[in-house]
Formats: C-alpha cells, structure tokens, sequence
C-alpha cells in the first residue's frame, strides 16, 4: 500500500521552509506595480513584475513601514522590502511586504504617457474627427474574441434591446504579441464591408500588460482612419487606453458599448406611444380651434349679409320713392287732369290752335274736345 501526506502537511512543510530560509525572510526587491488594489479596510494588494517573472504581494495596514499609507497605482516602479510566505488556503507564495517605497513610473507607463502626447499634439484624439454613432444602424461590427463572456454579452444586449441588428463578428486576439495586428486586420474587414454601420472593439478586463495591445501606435491610426464609426469597450470602467481615447465613442464595458450602439425597443415604443398620444391631442386642440374659427367667420359673415341686405333694402325703398315722385299719373290721384295733343303734353295755351283735337286724362278715364 502506498502511503501518502495530506495537502496541508505538505503545504506546511513548504511553509516551513519558506519560513526557515533568512534570505527570503528579509529581502528587497524592485519592480513595477501591476493590479493595484487599495481595500477599504486599508490593506493593499499587488503584483510586482520584471521583465521575466511576477510575485503577489500584500502590505497589511499598520504592518511595517509605508510613508503616510501611501497609496499607489498599477505602473508605479517601487522599492519594497518584506518577507516570503506561504498563503495555506491557496497553496500559493507571496511577498508580505513590509516596506514600500516610490522609485518611479514604471516603463509601460512611461511608454504610454509618450505616445499619448505625442498623438495628441497630432490631433488624433481631438472631437472635432469624431464619427457620429447612427442611431438606428442595420449592421454592427464586433472584433472581439469569438468565445468568452464578452461576445455573449453584446449579442444578448443587442437581442435584448433592439433583435433587428444584424452582427458580424470579426475574430482576433486579444492579449499578447501578435493582438494588435490581429485587431487591425478585424477592423479593416469590417471598415471596408458595406452595410456595415458601426464598428465596436470589445475586451474585457485586465492589467496594463493584458491591455497593452491596445495602446500599440499601429491599432491606434487604424481606428482613426477607419471608414466606419468605432466604440471603445475594453477592460473595465476605470480602465484606459490609448485606443479609449481615439475611438469615436468609449463605452465603460462591452454591454454598455452595446447599449450605446442600439436603442431600446421598449423606450421606442414608450416614446411612439407618447407621441400618438401628443399628437391625437394636438390635432383635437387644433381641430376645435378651426371648428371655433369657423364658427365665428360664420357669425361674422351671417352679419355682413344682413347688414348688406337691410342696406340694399333702403335703397330700394329710397328708389321706389323717388320713383313714385317722378311718375306723372301722380297728380290725377290729387284731381289734376293731363292734356295731351297728338301724344305730346300740353302745358301751354300757346301750344294750341283753332280746331286742335285734344285729350284731357283723368284719373279714371279720359275725354276729347275740339278747340273752338
């Protein structure tokens, strides 16, 4: 029969080791900062690098020496000084650091802060080249790694808010050396395909070296020359790259990058409603103020007619007076006769002579004589 040890008397008897050895009890060391991270409770936690190897590392508050509990960040290069450990629940060993000192940027962010300058004095991160995002696109462009949470995450949100998208996925790497040429040639694909309206660049989270691919110059000018408007998702929300800042959009994480790229179909909805209901409002407002305007031109109209007619009607009378003054049977009415010779109205004796026959009207009939 085989005999066998535990995994805790083994992982303690390496403790031991660790333990019993005064060179890793005492010891500095110098490095770059990755993985930052302050806890609330005031510990900090971090990864220190070189050029070949990484070691975690804690600094415990109040244990040991730190100017102020100094707080740092991922890229600071740092001095520190501590002892080896063996961490028992994940069998895994780490610098618990004891001292801590500042010696400077560490080199990734050095190159980082450069090229950053150095494409801005060029205008490459300047609004006024910023793509507009379309507001109800057709296609959308994802480069990305084709397997992951990050893909499924957008085509969920897409399909979620606004399923009539069409996605074309264009694969790369995402991480290492050969990531940024593989992310250029996705994203000349998808600039150069028609139809395709917005073009997204998704990643998830990580350290500055996960993420470095996306500071590459190379990656950074193709997005500024692509055809085709580009959001930023990569890493998380406290994350930055240089391709975050020439993008034509940054989205603090993929879902949001897809959020930003479609509508919501629900919100679409909810505003049609609103709007029909606005616009049923307004045109019964602007229906019963016609009905209203109507109304009164009528009124006013009704009045004009009237006023023209009582007007017309005085003149006819004015002119049935006149001309019942100027009718010459008006005077047989009063007993005046009307002597005519030949037709002709007399109105002089000198207008007769001997033997004349004349014709006397009165009103109810008419008489001739001979003038002797």
């Amino acid at each position: 029969m085989i005999e066998s040890i535990s995994i805790s008397q083994v992982t303690k008897y390496i403790k031991g080791m660790l333990e019993g050895d005064t060179l890793l009890q005492s010891v500095w060391l110098k490095g770059e900062i990755s993985n930052y991270t302050l806890h609330h409770s005031g510990h900090q936690y971090f990864s220190l690098k070189d050029e070949e190897a990484t070691l975690k590392c804690v600094k415990f508050k109040n244990f040991g020496y730190a100017p102020a509990q100094q707080a740092f960040k991922t890229g600071d290069k740092v001095l520190v000084h501590g002892s080896i450990d063996l961490y028992l629940p994940q069998g895994t060993y780490q610098l618990r650091v004891t001292q801590i000192h500042l010696q400077g940027l560490g080199d990734l962010y050095q190159q980082f802060e450069r090229l950053k300058n150095k494409l801005a004095v060029e205008g490459l991160f300047e609004e006024t080249h910023k793509k507009k995002i379309p507001v109800f696109p057709k296609i959308i462009g994802i480069v990305s790694s084709p397997t992951g949470a990050v893909i499924q995450d957008i085509l969920n949100t897409v399909e979620r808010r606004f399923p009539r998208v069409k996605i074309i996925l264009s694969p790369a790497l995402m991480q290492g050396e050969a990531a940024s040429s593989s992310i250029i040639k996705a994203l000349h694909k998808l600039s150069a395909m028609k139809g395709v309206d917005t073009i997204i660049i998704a990643r998830g989270g990580g350290s500055m070296e996960d993420l470095w691919c996306f500071n590459e110059e190379a990656l950074v000018r193709e997005i500024y020359h692509s055809k085709k408007p580009v959001i930023s998702a990569i890493g998380h929300e406290t994350d930055f790259t240089l391709c975050d800042f020439v993008a034509d959009l940054r989205a603090p994480t993929p879902t949001a990058a897809a959020e930003l790229a479609v509508p919501d179909r629900n919100e679409l909805k909810s505003r049609l409603v609103f709007l029909k209901k606005n616009n049923d409002r307004y045109m019964q407002n602007y229906l019963a103020y016609c009905m209203e305007t109507l109304d009164k031109y009528k009124t006013q109209l009704d009045q004009r007619l009237a006023y023209a007619i009582e007007n017309k009607m005085h003149l006819i009378e004015k002119l049935e007076l006149r001309l019942e003054a100027a009718n010459p049977l008006m005077p047989l009415q009063k007993g005046f006769t009307l002597t005519t010779k030949n037709g002709a109205r007399i109105q002089s004796v000198n207008q007769l002579n001997a033997n004349d026959e004349i014709e006397t009207l009165f009103l109810d009939g008419n008489i001739k004589s001979i003038i002797q």
